[in-house]
This record gives C-alpha cells, structure tokens and sequence, in this order.
C-alpha cells in the first residue's frame, strides 16, 4: 500500500474517533516529497511526506507522525507566535519541546524530534522555549554548546547530559560525541520541518474555527486535558496589527507593468526591453468618528494610518463616518500632522460599506472603530478585501467573532501600549 493510501486510512478512522484532528485533517493537502529528509513538515497549508523515511514504518507510528504535525497546526506554530529572523531550526525544538511536554508520546517517534531529550523547566509556551533555546544556542549557527555566560546551575539543568549538541548526543567527559557531521546533518532536518513556517493570518481564523466548534461541542476526541489547555490558549495569541495591515495590503496589491532599458529581457537579453512592475494599490479608509470612539482612539487611527505610507500604498481616501458619511472623503497622498474630526453621533457601518461597493476604483476597505453597532452587508458580486482595526483588546474580545463571520473580512486591534 502507497504512503498516502495508509495516510488516508488514518484520516478514515479519525472521521469516527477524533473529530477535531480530522477537521484539520481535510483543511490541508498531502504531497508527496522524496526530497525531505525527515518523515512530514507542515506549512503553507500542506502536509508533506517523505515515503523513503516512511518505507519501514508501521502503521501505528506513521499515525503518531501524523498526530505531531496536526498538533503544530492546531497550536499555530507553522502559522503565527513566529520571532523575528528565527532560527528555524530552534523554531522546530521549541515546537517539539511544547507538544512533548503535554503529550505522552511513544518513545519511537519521541527520539527523533529534537530538543525533548533537553531537562527544561515545564509548562512553558512555545516562544519562551524558544527565547530559552536561544540563550544557550551558538550564535553562529543555533545548535552547538552552551553558553559561556549561562550560570552554572541553569546550564545543567538545561542541558543535562543532552546539552545542546544535537538530538541524543552527549557531552560526557571521555563519552560518546556526535561528529560535526551528524550535528550539521541533525541541524539541516531540522531546518527542514520548519522551512515552509510562515505567517498566515487567515490560517489561524480557519484553525481558530476549529478549536471553537471542538470546544462548544466539548468533543475532542482522544486529547488529553493538558493538551486542550495549551490549544485553547493558542486562541488568546494576540494578533500583530502592524502584520495584518501590511498582510493585508498585500493581498489586495496590483501590479503596474512599465518597459526598461535598465533590465534584459528574459528571452532576448538586453536586445529587447525588460520589465519593471511598480507596485500600488488604493484603499478606503473608514473612521469611526462617532461619540463611542475617544479622542486618544482617534488619535492612535490615525496615526497608524500615516503608518501605511510606510508600506508603500500609493494613495488613501480616509472616509469619516459615525450614523452616516460625513463629507466627501479626504485623499491623502503623504502622512498627515492634523485631521479635522466631523460627526460625534451613533455608529453605523452601513454607510461606509455601501460606499466602497459602489465604487469599484478601491482595492480595499479598513474599518477603523471600537467595532460596537450591527456588522454591515457588503452588496456586491466583486470580490472584496476588509480590514477592522479595533481600538483596543476589550473592544476585540467583545466583537470580533461576528466580525470573522463576515466572508473575506478579517479583524484585530491596536494595544493600548501604542
């Protein structure tokens, strides 16, 4: 039987026994990749395997191989919590560290995820084992010894007889070493497994959805407690607003085509004239300016709005709104030092909507509000792209699931930190 015919048996008895891994299951698609060193990774939402690596596997271990990776989609670590420039490979042991510390796992497949063997204080989340492993990592390369700075008594209980050296090596006084060889080796799959982690916000809406429907049916199948604990906490991960702006843009970005001298053609080389795309787009700014939003609320819209520019958005039309439009909308090509606020009433959304839908020239529309009156209707066949930036976390909490409802609409807010 074919790798994929034995996975898709597992994927049968999961729509039976384990509701909520199968739910998962059917929302990614399975390739086959004779390249990878290691049996599966996720990202992009694929699931791919090697069947080399999975040949001499039975059927019981290719199903808990299966169970890691739908664990690291459900916690959201291929999509989301990601640090800057990280390390992918210690992206891959903070993963691991965080499902092995919730999940017995047998003792086959445990062996080979990297970092479980390592003596590290329990019950962290995935970034904390992450900035750990990251203290006592090489700063050349992430999975050598340990730090020289480290204390004495936190190194060894970090590293015990494991230390850093890669998965089951040691660093006893006359023992065994791992050549330089296996580390480079162990180091490369493990950049594999994490190689197509990136961030997806509209990934973790769809998992979030998931969760919520296993957590209101309070059917998950065979996960155990612990396991439940860290998943519903995944839901609480706060959102970056300054990602999700440029995500956003984009998303909905067009593409300009103009000739040059300055670069070859593909085809023809420099006898014939090259391409160069100037990237632009123009988006509808919707402020909520009604008496529910405060002056400081206000004062952080607009001050991310000037952010934009930043992203390379050719031109804004910021449109202010409270119970209705008020007053033609405003273009601005350049960040602006001061906005005259008009209206002070109640809060209707409807307005704004049916602007951006009758005027087919706009490539997105963002809302800007504390998110607190019906959601609108968005009467159009054109497909459309909306951002909601809320002005807090407690306005979010309070509305951002009728939000999600809404097809093509996403939503998060600014800290008040700002």
């Amino acid at each position: 039987m074919d790798c994929i015919d034995r996975i898709k048996k597992i994927g049968e008895r999961w729509f039976l026994t384990e509701p909520l891994l199968f739910a998962v299951y059917c929302s990614h698609e399975f390739c086959e990749n004779d390249s990878l060193d290691v049996a599966m990774r996720t990202g992009n939402r694929k699931v791919e395997f090697s069947p080399k690596v999975l040949l001499n596997v039975s059927d019981i271990v290719l199903a808990e191989f299966l169970k890691v990776e739908i664990f690291r989609i459900l916690l959201k670590h291929p999509y989301q919590r990601q640090p800057p420039f990280a390390e992918k490979s210690l992206l891959t042991w903070a993963s691991n560290i965080t499902i092995a510390d919730v999940y017995d796992l047998p003792q086959s497949v445990k062996k080979q995820m990297s970092g479980t063997e390592l003596k590290l204080p329990q019950g962290l989340c995935f970034e904390e084992y992450y900035n750990l492993l990251k203290q006592v990592a090489m700063p050349a390369g992430g999975v050598g010894d340990k730090s020289d700075d480290m204390p004495v008594g936190e190194s060894q209980q970090m590293g015990g007889e494991s230390g850093l050296g890669g998965s089951g090596s040691k660093s006893n006084v006359g023992g065994p070493r791992n050549t330089q060889e296996n580390v480079d080796a162990q180091e490369k799959r493990d950049t594999q497994i994490s190689e197509l982690w990136d961030e997806d916000e509209e990934a973790c809406c769809d998992i979030n959805g998931y969760i919520e429907v296993a957590e209101a049916s309070n059917n998950w199948g065979s996960i155990s407690g612990k396991l439940q604990g860290i998943i519903k906490a995944s839901l609480k991960v706060d959102m970056d607003y300054r990602k999700m702006l440029s995500l956003f843009k984009t998303s909905i970005i067009s593409s300009k085509r103009r000739l040059t001298r300055m670069r070859p053609n593909r085809r023809f080389g420099f006898d014939a004239m090259g391409s160069r795309y100037e990237l632009s787009t123009n988006l509808l700014i919707a402020v909520d300016v009604s008496g529910s939003v405060t002056d400081k609320s206000l004062s952080f819209f607009f001050s991310v709005i000037n952010r934009l520019f930043k992203y390379g958005v050719e031109k804004l039309d910021v449109l202010q709104f409270d119970a209705k439009i008020q007053g033609e909308p405003e273009p601005l090509k350049n960040a602006r030092k001061t906005v005259k606020i008009m209206g002070r009433g109640g809060t209707n959304f409807q307005p704004a909507a049916d602007y951006f839908c009758t005027h087919p020239e706009y490539d997105g529309l963002i809302y800007f509000t504390d998110g607190f009156a019906p959601v609108p209707k968005f009467n159009t066949k054109r497909p459309i792209d909306v951002l909601w930036v809320l002005c807090g976390k407690s306005a979010y909490d309070q509305n951002a699931e009728r939000i999600k409802k809404l097809k093509r609409n996403r939503v998060t807010y600014i800290p008040k930190r700002e």
